[in-house]
């Protein structure tokens, strides 16, 4: 294997350099293996103009944090921590000589909350900056707003193989872009789609297990996740078993190449194993041996894994995607994008010539986006927004941010600050908000270790351990987990174990230590005292305690939720609990929230110490086997009635209106007993709206109906106590409250209910969604009409118009002369349609003779003249007009 001497990176280095010297805002796009992350860094501790300061070289993980600066301390020829060190959130090696510091963006944000203006700070390297996680755009805007507002000689620079040029050039104007042409080594690429209705784990399996047997180099196989990686692991373990044991003889050939698939060294690396497990999987393989790295969108940038030819990318990866509704990332399998396929087929050229296969089509490849959608839109905005709070923003536009989330996204996670306390009602921070935002964990859980601060110390270390366990992966198995959701027996087993040996529960210690540390206490596990668990979960999830409904797993949480607890849980017999974690997963034929995580809690402990939150409220509900109101005093926790009682005394009229326009809110406008009238008023209101706007009338839509019943219905429904009794009202007088008396009489002028023929017959009007209105009678009472009767017109009533709308105006307007046509449906004498029309003079010219011929042979006895428009209108035969005459 030969090792390249000389990265492609170095042919720019004299320009790169003369640039950074110039410039403070600079961007390099580099191909993965061009040198920028294990070269560059060398040459920045090199020019005189960083000399004697800080560098900070971001990485967006944390293995690669460490890995990076191991390497770069090599090429020093020192240990980590010298020159060069790190710092993660429970891990740093640095010294008061470390001039170059690799860390994660989390790491910097918090820097620069310290320390606003950086001064000992040259100058920060955002690396891989395609990731775009929300914590590394934030650490952007806040170093972006430092070097704008306080410091105009901080340097910026921004590297990546797969940069968005374009919107980056847009975005930041005053920056200078570089590029370093070249990679290290060529990859081939080739593209093995899964055959039709083939899954792509067993289209995975069968290449993974083809390569063992075929290819002589290491493999990188790209998959979605965890559960992937499990999977692909036990069946290729399960496969070098059989090989050897099934297949003796072909065993035994291969021991005489360097094929023999036993020794194919098969290691996961995804971002939950220990630091230590992860290096071990990148680490160079034993003399004789292969490597197969089964791997989540971790290896994906700025690591090298040593002997890897080969990427087998499955082309999927599973993002984190917050969720309002379970209040909780959910992972949501995509396809990656061009951008991603680029950086993982990149890895197999780090050393030598390499080859990807990916397990999709090149069409397949063409279709993808150039770059994944960016974390801000689809991220807890939580703990960014507390951030920014704590710089002194109430708003995230306020900062220099590459991006922003959506406004109504925003504004939610605003105000679920506010209900905890932490920001007031112009989102800055509260003096309870700034204790919060010094504790290195999510803002839910900082407001639960402080509230809990203010009950004793142990029940603060308890908040500290649980926040700990809640920020890792369940610690009991999917299976156990599935009827066990109890947040107590995951405590239990955590304060019972003796030796922390798993990565897991390493991490979760060492958190809860850090956190015990954050409010000057000692962590210990001793003396925990687990039964206010309930109480601690409510302060972090206040909107998620939760009430049975009666039958067995059934809950509605404050926030008006439902939820379904598995009914051999223990807790599904529980009356109340706080819900932690729950999923989508459809559980009895629902689309309520599966309870996945959940603790019980007293109902004693919800009024003792969420008293503020608990509102007394007079409420009604119709009995529908009774017909009438029944009226209650309710007392709520949010959604949740902790208790109720009848009211017995006389309800006051205001009362009582309220009370039935809450139920109509509630059960919607179809509970009122329309009559046939009102539907038809409401239809021709409606279509003076759509088709005559100019008139100015009250949109009558559904949603104001409904936003504005304290306007229509309430005055009416003071005294009614019954469904009988409000079955008598007038709906169509309620309605027309909502005018004055100009614009009744405009609104039975324009859209009139009825058309009065020549004959004097009054025809209704039929009004639609369709602009033209129908109307039908028999022709022959339309003789001698040479206009079509028009709606949507005023003329004639200006005495009744609001001076606001003069006819002058409205004939500017062009309706109010012109109208619209009724459709007419002219009918034979026994009332059947025989024609359609918006045009009497037209009919009358054209096709009334074909017409008029028909009628004729069915009904003699008619009067059915050649010359219509001269004739007279009539409803009698020809006998009466004849009497008549």
């Amino acid at each position: 294997m030969s090792v390249a001497t000389v990265l492609p990176i170095e042919a720019i280095k004299q320009q790169f350099c003369q640039t950074l010297d110039a410039q403070n805002m600079l961007i390099l796009s580099a191909p993965p293996g061009a040198g920028k992350s294990t070269c560059l860094p060398l040459w920045l501790l090199t020019l005189p103009s960083l000399a004697n300061k800080k560098i900070y070289l971001l990485q967006p993980r944390r293995l690669a944090v460490k890995n990076i600066a191991t390497f770069l301390a090599k090429q020093l020829n020192e240990k980590v921590g010298e020159t060069v060190g790190y710092r993660l959130r429970n891990d740093s090696k640095t010294s008061l000589n470390t001039r170059l510091e690799v860390i994660t963006e989390g790491i910097l944000t918090q820097i620069i909350q310290k320390d606003a203006e950086l001064e000992n700070t040259a100058l920060i390297v955002f690396d891989e900056f395609h990731e775009r996680s929300l914590q590394g755009d934030l650490a952007f805007a806040l170093a972006r707003e430092v070097q704008t507002e306080l410091r105009e000689d901080l340097k910026i620079l921004l590297m990546s193989a797969t940069l968005d040029i374009d919107y980056l050039a847009q975005a930041l104007p005053d920056a200078h872009f570089l590029k370093s042409d070249g990679r290290s080594f060529p990859v081939e690429i080739n593209y093995q789609a899964p055959k039709t209705n083939q899954r792509w784990r067993d289209h995975a399996l069968l290449v993974i297990k083809e390569k063992m047997l075929n290819h002589q180099g290491s493999i990188l196989v790209f998959t979605p996740g965890i559960a992937d990686i499990r999977f692909l692991l036990s069946r290729l373990t399960d496969y070098q078993y059989e090989y050897q044991n099934e297949n003796p003889n072909e065993y035994q050939a291969e021991l005489q190449t360097e094929l023999h698939i036993t020794h194919v060294q098969i290691c996961p690396l995804y971002g939950e194993l220990s630091l230590k497990e992860q290096q071990q999987a990148i680490a160079p393989c034993a003399p004789g041996q292969r490597k197969i790295v089964l791997a989540t969108n971790i290896a994906e940038t700025s690591l090298t894994i040593d002997g890897i030819d080969l990427v087998i990318d499955c082309g999927l990866e599973k993002v984190a995607v917050f969720d309002s509704a379970s209040l909780m990332n959910k992972l949501v399998q995509k396809q990656i994008s061009k951008a991603s396929a680029v950086q993982r087929a990149g890895r197999a050229g780090r050393l030598m010539p390499g080859h990807c296969l990916r397990l999709y089509g090149k069409d397949d490849f063409e279709r993808r986006p150039l770059h994944s959608v960016n974390d801000i839109q689809q991220a807890d905005l939580l703990p960014t927004l507390i951030e920014a709070a704590r710089w002194g923003v109430s708003r995230l536009a306020d900062l220099p941010l590459l991006e922003l989330p959506s406004n109504i996204k925003e504004q939610q996670a605003w105000q679920e600050l506010q209900s905890l306390a932490i920001v007031n009602d112009k989102y800055a921070l509260t003096m309870h908000g700034q204790k919060a935002s010094q504790l290195p964990c999510h803002p839910r859980f900082a407001h639960m270790i402080l509230m809990a601060q203010q009950l004793s110390d142990n029940t603060a270390l308890l908040a500290c351990l649980i926040a700990a366990l809640l920020e890792e992966r369940d610690i009991f198995k999917a299976e156990q987990s599935r009827y066990d959701c109890d947040l107590n027996h995951r405590l239990q087993m955590f304060v019972q174990q003796k030796h922390y040996k798993n990565a897991v529960h390493e991490r979760i210690l060492q958190q809860a230590v850090r956190l015990a540390q954050a409010i000057k206490l000692r962590f210990s596990v001793q003396s925990l005292n687990l039964e206010k668990t309930g109480i601690l979960l409510a302060y972090a999830y206040p909107e998620r305690i939760a009430k049975s409904r009666g039958n067995h797993g059934e809950y509605i949480c404050a926030n008006g939720k439902g939820a379904l607890i598995n009914e051999q849980d223990a807790l599904a017999s529980e009356d109340y609990i706080v819900i932690v974690q729950t999923s989508q997963a459809a559980f009895k034929g629902s689309s309520n929230l599966t309870v996945r995580l959940a603790c019980y809690i007293n109902f004693d402990d919800i009024t003792r110490f969420f008293s503020t939150n608990i509102k007394q409220q007079d409420t009604a509900s119709f009995d529908a086997k009774v017909g009438r109101l029944v009226a209650k005093r309710q007392t709520l926790l949010g959604a949740i009635v902790l208790a109720e009682q009848s009211l017995t005394k006389d309800v006051s009229a205001s009362d009582i209106s309220a009370m039935w326009c809450s139920l109509v809110q509630q059960k919607g406008l179809d509970f009122l007993p329309w009559q046939a009238k009102d539907l038809a008023l409401k239809t021709r209101w409606q279509w003076l709206n759509k088709y005559c706007p100019e008139f100015g009338l009250v949109i009558l839509s559904d949603e104001f109906l409904l936003a504005n019943l304290f306007t229509w219905l309430a005055p009416f429904v003071g005294d009614i106590k019954s469904k009988t009794q409000m079955a008598k009202l007038d709906i169509s007088a309620m309605l027309l409250s909502l005018l004055n008396y100009q614009q009744q009489k405009i609104l039975n002028k324009a859209a009139p209910s009825v058309y009065i023929g020549p004959t004097g017959r009054h025809c209704p009007i039929t009004y639609s969604q369709e602009q033209s209105p129908k109307v039908s009678l028999p022709m022959q009472e339309l003789y001698g009409l040479t206009q079509t009767p028009m709606v949507g017109i005023i003329d004639g009533i200006n005495d009744g118009i609001n001076e606001s709308i003069s006819n002058n105006e409205l004939n500017g307007k062009g309706k109010s002369n012109q109208g619209v046509a009724l459709l007419l449906e002219l009918l034979s004498p026994a009332q059947r349609p025989i024609q359609v029309t918006q045009d009497l003079v037209k009919f009358w010219s054209g096709s009334y003779q074909a017409v008029q011929k028909d009628m004729k042979s069915r009904y003699p006895r008619h009067y059915w003249p050649d010359d219509p428009i001269n004739a007279k209108p009539t409803n009698k035969t020809k006998r009466h007009i004849k009497e008549q005459i």
